[in-house]
């Protein structure tokens, strides 16, 4: 039950913000931190694993034969030897920069319990056996790197154990005859579990350590549109700080898959150490998602009649229009009107100290309807553009594996005529008009798509709690401790 939380971290450990870039590397969009505080509790997890796992050492029996003076050779068997404690007592987590990390563990005590069997010609007997193992030590050295996926990868590149001091009491008739080659068992159990020790350590890394790293997402999908690519763009670092690996954090398209013709911008993290870890979102992850959605068509929206309010005073229809454009009623008398709106490039967003803002640059289109005039035309006849730009502001949100945003409108809109067919006219009395529609139609459906939010990339059951958000020039900076199911 111990062991999940413990990879779980030791995972989260190995997602840091990587600050230290070979050449040709780009900056990530997606930078993770871990702090003094994730390391403490990887190092409670991992000494409960570690004692679980190190009960489970299987002791071969153990036969031979010695000579025992007047006696001759005895045949002797220690055999059902099990470990029934495991006390841990000294365990450190430490970070070598440029080396990885080790684990050390130390004044450790192992106790083994067993049976023993003598034989001498026609004479068999037998009895049971405590055996005491002090001052073990263990130390391991872990490499972290990244495999062609894209995913962290980690791996034992050295790990050395000692065993101070074994002692064992047998109980059993003649046991004194036993207790005149002690040395002898005590030193085989010794060279035993000298040898099972670092084993075991290397097959947990490679058989549960490695299996969950890879349940980190390099890829995670949205929707039916677009993906994240959360490839890591450089191997795990250590530093003195903390433990440091960039993500891509870039969205893609699903269906087609360009270069993005934008770099993500440096980041600078805060130098906290409060949580557990600390995530670091970059503008450039949002703005990615923005130039997809754009180029697959999302940002789109007609605007039908059926879409306003009974109530609302101006429908979209030509008589309603009447007292603005005069001579739209004129041309097309009592006939529907439909909008559609689209932005003239995808909208980026700026990071600023406390404050996320985009300034959309958005085309209008008016149309006038019948499908019996212009069948050839969809039953639309374009009747003039209008290009709007406001200032809107976003509420970024986060909970236990999300990212997710509102819009909060800033300026109204303000209009510009690019294009008639039916005539100048004045384009400010329309601001109301559109701003209305704007605050009824279109933010509602981006607000949708902001709630659906950007998934964190966590290990499986994994959840955050304890959340402190900042926003930051470039950057969305998110601290957390780590929860799991």
């Amino acid at each position: 039950m111990m062991a999940r939380p413990y990879y779980m971290v030791v995972a989260l450990l190995l997602l840091a913000e990587f600050t230290r870039f070979g050449e040709g590397t780009p900056n990530p969009g997606f930078m993770v931190r871990i702090t003094g505080k994730g390391l403490e509790y990887a190092r409670q997890y991992g000494v409960a694993t570690l004692k679980n796992d190190l009960s489970t050492i299987k002791l071969p029996d153990l036969s031979g034969s010695y000579g025992i003076g007047w006696l001759g050779s005895v045949n002797y068997v220690f055999s059902g030897m099990r470990i029934h404690h495991f006390l841990l007592r000294n365990s450190q987590l430490s970070l070598h920069p440029r080396q990885g990390i080790k684990a050390s563990l130390s004044n450790n005590h192992v106790s083994v319990s067993g049976n023993w069997k003598v034989k001498k010609s026609f004479i068999t007997l037998h009895g049971t056996f405590d055996l005491s193992v002090d001052g073990m030590s263990i130390l391991v050295s872990l490499n972290l790197d990244k495999d062609q996926s894209g995913r962290p990868t980690v791996s034992v590149t050295h790990c050395h154990n000692s065993i101070g001091h074994v002692s064992i009491e047998i109980s059993g008739h003649i046991s004194w005859i036993l207790n005149l080659f002690h040395e002898r068992i005590e030193n085989n159990v010794k060279n035993i579990l000298e040898q099972k020790i670092c084993k075991m350590v290397k097959e947990s890394a490679a058989s549960r350590l490695e299996p969950y790293l890879r349940t980190l997402p390099v890829t995670s999908m949205i929707d039916q549109i677009a993906g994240i690519d959360y490839r890591l763009v450089g191997a795990p670092q250590v530093t003195f700080q903390g433990l440091d690996t960039p993500f891509k954090g870039e969205f893609f398209g699903r269906n087609w898959n360009s270069s993005v013709p934008f770099d993500a911008p440096p980041i600078t993290l805060p130098q906290k150490n409060d949580h557990m870890i600390y995530f670091a979102v970059s503008e450039y992850v949002f703005n990615t998602a923005s130039r997809v959605y754009h180029q697959a068509g999302q940002m789109k929206f007609t605007i039908q009649n059926k879409h306003i309010p009974l109530d609302f005073p101006i429908q979209l229809h030509t008589s309603s229009f009447w007292a603005i454009i005069p001579q739209l009623a004129r041309l097309y008398p009592n006939m529907e009107l439909e909008l559609e709106t689209s932005p003239e490039s995808a909208p980026f967003l700026t990071f600023t100290p406390g404050n996320v803002t985009f300034m959309p640059v958005m085309d209008i289109q008016a149309f006038v309807l019948d499908e019996d005039l212009w069948p050839k035309s969809a039953g639309r006849k374009p009747l003039f553009q209008i290009r709007a730009s406001t200032n809107i502001s976003i509420t970024i949100n986060v909970n236990s594996s999300r990212i997710t945003g509102s819009l909060t409108t800033g300026s109204e809109l303000k209009l510009e005529l690019k294009h008639s067919n039916i005539g100048f006219f004045n384009v400010n009395l329309m601001e109301s008009i559109f701003n209305y529609y704007a605050l009824h139609i279109v933010y509602p459906s981006l607000n949708a798509k902001l709630e659906e939010g950007i998934p964190l990339p966590l290990p499986r059951d994994t959840y955050l709690n304890s959340l402190e958000f900042q926003i930051h020039k470039n950057f969305v900076f998110l601290g957390a401790n780590v929860d799991v199911d």
